[in-house]
């Protein structure tokens, strides 16, 4: 099997981010120490700053995922199936993920019935099970994805007509076009449906006692079921169509470029790239800024922890309005710097010759996105640690805990996780959520029927797609210019962006090193070593101090 290892990495480190942030915001004791924040080192109030903004990248996976199905998708075409088909196949298997989706969310996921059990184990007779009947509308980043897989699968199908598939750069042209629409078109339909119904999505229901946003069986109307089908898709709280299939069409720009004879991609395709994702991010920081200015420090403080709840930055929100396009600044920040971390890993991975050598070593990671739907639905296993630990330890069950004991719980459930796939991966992951839905695709989509016992069709093919994949590169290592010490200047012009965003002073630092042996000590590589060793020792004592002082040592106080 063909693959790309940066996009299976990246898709590893999106549900890895996901479990480290999801257990901080359940485990940690948030409001005790907000409580003393004059007090606190100030490592804590940095955790305030970033971890929400890392927690709104779910877009990040989104364009990922996008960028894995436009390859699946140029891969149907290019061994001579029809457009017909891939529109059905897109269709129906965006269909079977939301369907699962659904049922995801209101049962398996964090919020879903089994979570809320693993919530209170201390006392069964307050589970939450009622979630069951309205949780499913609930619209995360799954709905999304599976929103975008059908409506992209058209869109492609539609622009592939005639073989005009094999013009690439046309069709690029088309999805940009396609993202300015959407991102535009994003005000009226959220306009239209509010008037559909006031108040949504935040507005209570008065008859089902939830969020108007969650039709409730049993007690809303049965044409409600079909409305609010599309009308979470259009303008649901946290990762709407609008705009966030503009994110998936991004994905579908990178994905259709990597899906070309690697002689005909550009090779400065990923600096592009980054400088379009860099412009984005910055206008929308800008923008964030001047809402901070207009707002005031308190109101935006206390909207900042809801920064991955996309349609809580509007100027109709009804607790807390942010008045200047706050929606379109924060959804350009944070995708901004999804497509920039993105193109980072391609351009260190696949334009630098080095596919299977980085999925050999980021199996760690990579496993967790594997199966990432299955791992998503399986990830309220910290809410049982958390109550083991905190009973055990601290005395008290789902006690809210400090940071070692919040750490404690993170590294018991991740470990415990990836045992679990060691072991299962011996298996295929037979009885995996992907599993099963790889046995009903198979039935119901022409062309994924195959040969073999029914409960094989779903299998995963571990040894072909995980461990001896062909690992595709974009230029090969020995095709590299080290005469034009192509490497050495790569590492030169990013070690500065390390002062940003810490990681990259390491990995230009490592870069640089191994570029002596290949380029052999220049001026670029020379300066790129310095330059990322005072990053990374810039980072040291960033981190060092802001343990050792708190704001009230500063003289500051909030």
């Amino acid at each position: 099997m063909r693959r790309f290892a940066s996009i299976d990495f990246l898709r590893g480190i999106a549900i890895f981010l996901m479990l480290f942030l999801h257990t901080i915001t359940h485990v940690l004791d948030i409001d005790g120490l907000l409580a003393q924040i004059d007090n606190i080192v100030l490592i804590n109030i940095v955790a305030f700053i970033v971890l929400p903004f890392l927690g709104g990248l779910a877009g990040f996976f989104l364009m990922v995922s996008a960028i894995g199905n436009i390859v699946s998708m140029y891969r149907h075409l290019q061994a001579g199936r029809s457009v017909r088909d891939l529109i059905i196949r897109q269709i129906m298997g965006g269909v079977l993920l939301l369907i699962f989706a659904m049922i995801s969310e209101s049962i398996f996921s964090v919020h879903g019935a089994i979570a809320n059990l693993m919530k209170a184990l201390d006392d069964v007779s307050t589970w939450n099970w009622q979630v069951i009947l309205y949780r499913g509308y609930h619209f995360e980043t799954i709905h999304t994805i599976a929103w975008c897989i059908i409506l992209n699968g058209v869109v492609q199908g539609i622009l592939s007509r005639n073989d005009a598939w094999k013009n690439p750069n046309k069709l690029i042209k088309s999805y940009m076009i396609l993202i300015v629409i959407i991102v535009a078109l994003t005000p009226l339909m959220w306009w239209l449906v509010d008037l559909a119904i006031p108040g949504y999505p935040w507005a209570d229901n008065p008859v089902t006692g939830v969020d108007v946003q969650y039709p409730y069986l049993g007690r809303s109307p049965w044409w409600e079921f079909i409305t609010h089908f599309f009308l979470n898709a259009v303008a649901g709280r946290e990762e709407p169509i609008f705009p966030y299939l503009a994110v998936s069409f991004m994905g579908s720009i990178i994905g259709i470029t990597l899906s070309q004879d690697r002689k005909e991609i550009r090779r400065d395709f990923p600096k592009k790239v980054m400088q379009i994702g860099a412009i984005v991010f910055l206008i929308g920081v800008i923008g964030i800024l001047i809402n901070l200015g207009v707002m005031g420090i308190d109101a935006f403080l206390e909207l900042w922890p809801n920064l991955p709840f996309h349609r809580n930055w509007v100027p109709e929100h009804p607790n807390n309005p942010v008045p200047v396009l706050g929606w379109l600044f924060q959804f350009m920040s944070l995708n901004g710097a999804a497509i920039c971390l993105i193109m980072v890993v391609v351009r260190v991975v696949e334009f630098r010759g080095r596919g299977k050598e980085f999925a050999d070593k980021t199996r760690f990671f990579r496993r967790f996105g594997f199966i990432a739907f299955t791992i998503y639905n399986i990830q309220w296993i910290y809410f049982l640690i958390w109550f083991i630990i905190s009973s055990t330890i601290y005395g008290q069950p789902y006690l809210h805990l400090d940071w070692a004991g919040t750490f404690l719980t993170m590294a018991i459930s991740i470990l415990i996780l990836h045992g679990i796939l060691l072991l299962w991966e011996k298996a295929k992951y037979t009885g995996s959520l992907e599993w099963t839905m790889g046995i009903i695709a198979a039935q119901i989509i022409p062309t994924r029927k195959v040969e073999g016992k029914w409960w094989q069709s779903g299998q995963l093919n571990v040894e072909k797609a995980f461990y001896n994949a062909e690992w595709l590169n974009v230029i090969e290592k020995e095709e590299i210019r080290h005469d034009l010490h192509s490497d050495s200047k790569f590492a030169y012009k990013m070690s500065f962006f390390g002062f940003l965003f810490f990681p990259v002073s390491f990995i230009t630092f490592i870069i640089a090193r191994g570029s002596i042996r290949t380029e052999q000590e220049n001026t670029y590589n020379k300066r790129a070593k310095l330059i990322s060793l005072i990053g990374i020792i810039f980072f040291f004592i960033w981190l060092v101090l802001s343990c050792l002082f708190s704001l009230s040592d500063l003289g500051i106080s909030l």
